[in-house]
């Protein structure tokens, strides 16, 4: 049977059929905006304008980035629309009301209503301003979508809280907010340690619970490159993606030609939820195998005793049992890891999007505080974190 892959010439005509629907100067206009990408944040060339990276690469965009920008610059909804309910609403799919169109005019549905109907701005603005006068400041709440652009988002917050609330955030919230808690409580920033500069120069990254093959295909470019110079790309998914291990790059003739580019070079299967008990057998296998780095360690955490003991007292039986992943996979992956110079550690939403999301990243070095039984579903840390602790030059500090 045929292996799948992602990418290839169905992407590169996806693109042209949408660039075909939207008209030439308006794609032109779309992707040449200067702001981030509206799919998945990735660099357009900021002040530079569109399809350039931060690295000055062109043309630096995705059908995933036409796609969005697409949907902002189709036709307005037709006004006929509105006259059909709610209910009908809620039996269309998610992707056949994106096609309806964008919204052209404010849009109003009156408590106990089950239509929305179109009303003018100044009504609108009426409407708003009675609504928030009448509103206790701590009571409001300001949501966004992450498509908007940074300057709106810059002057949405700052009218919230001109308001009296803080209250405020947009759908990006519950994408990464689990990492951005995590993370301010351990290297002491919410965002990420690298920039896209730095896949050009580690030979291992770790790809978590992500499909970049679909979501931001941009990133596969880096793991090829990863790939090209000897490096590692360790996949971790309980789905095995496709695209995550044969992709066809649209920019690379050889790789259409060929059938596609070899991305992934290991991959873990976990069990859903599995993920700290992969990170704490790999953490295992490290001190096991005495890798990791022990100046660093004095040097930059804290309660590093605590956490080695917990490690060293859980059992192989209880990480196998619990991660669905046996002893020599992640010992094979740890060696592969002690081994790299420099690492670099990616994740999508299948880390953040759990109960115990946040605990998937905190509460390790170099703040470590084991404060449940991990083993008992009372999830409280993972090794995750400790690994990046454990070895030199993987984030800057």
């Amino acid at each position: 049977m045929q292996q799948r892959k992602g990418g290839g010439a169905t992407k590169i005509l996806y693109t042209l059929n949408t660039v075909r629907k939207i008209g030439l100067l308006n794609s032109a206009q779309a992707l040449s905006a200067k702001n981030t990408c509206k799919a998945c944040a990735l660099g357009m060339g900021g002040q530079a304008g569109g399809m350039t990276n931060e690295l000055g690469e062109f043309p630096a965009v995705c059908n995933k980035s036409v796609q969005a920008q697409s949907t902002d610059i189709q036709p307005p909804i037709p006004i006929e629309v509105f006259a059909h309910s709610v209910d009908e609403f809620r039996d269309l799919s998610a992707q056949q009301m994106e096609k309806l169109g964008r919204l052209g005019e404010p849009i109003h549905k009156s408590p106990g209503g089950n239509t929305f109907s179109p009303i003018s701005w100044d009504n609108a603005l009426d409407l708003a301003t009675e609504r928030l006068r009448d509103t206790q400041a701590q009571r409001s709440f300001f949501y966004a979508s992450g498509r908007s652009s940074n300057e709106a988002a810059f002057l949405f917050q700052l009218f919230a809280r001109m308001y009296g609330t803080n209250n405020v955030t947009n759908c990006s919230y519950y994408c990464h907010q689990a990492t951005g808690v995590a993370l301010s409580g351990t290297v002491g920033t919410g965002t990420a340690t690298v920039e896209l500069n730095d896949l050009g120069l580690c030979d291992t990254i770790f790809v978590i619970g992500a499909n970049p093959a679909s979501n931001h295909p941009r990133f596969i470019h880096q793991l090829k490159g990863c790939r090209d110079r000897g490096g590692d790309v360790i996949i971790i998914n309980p789905a095995r993606e496709p695209g995550l291990f044969k992709f066809a790059l649209p920019k690379s003739p050889k790789s259409l030609l060929t059938g596609g580019s070899e991305i992934a070079s290991d991959f873990l299967q976990p069990r859903i939820g599995g993920d700290i008990a992969v990170f704490k057998g790999i953490a295992k296998a490290l001190l096991e195998l005495s890798s990791e780095d022990r100046a660093f360690i004095s040097s930059h955490t804290q309660n590093w005793d605590g956490f080695r003991a917990d490690i060293v007292q859980t059992s192989w039986s209880q990480i196998e049992r619990i991660s669905g992943v046996n002893q020599d996979d992640l010992v094979r992956i740890a060696k592969i890891y002690a081994n790299s110079k420099s690492a670099v550690f990616a994740w999508g939403m299948g880390m953040t999007h759990h109960a115990h999301g946040v605990a998937s990243f905190d509460d390790h070095c170099p703040r470590f505080n084991a404060r449940h039984d991990w083993s008992a579903g009372r999830w409280s840390f993972t090794a995750a974190r400790a690994l990046q602790c454990s070895r030199r030059g993987h984030y800057r500090r």
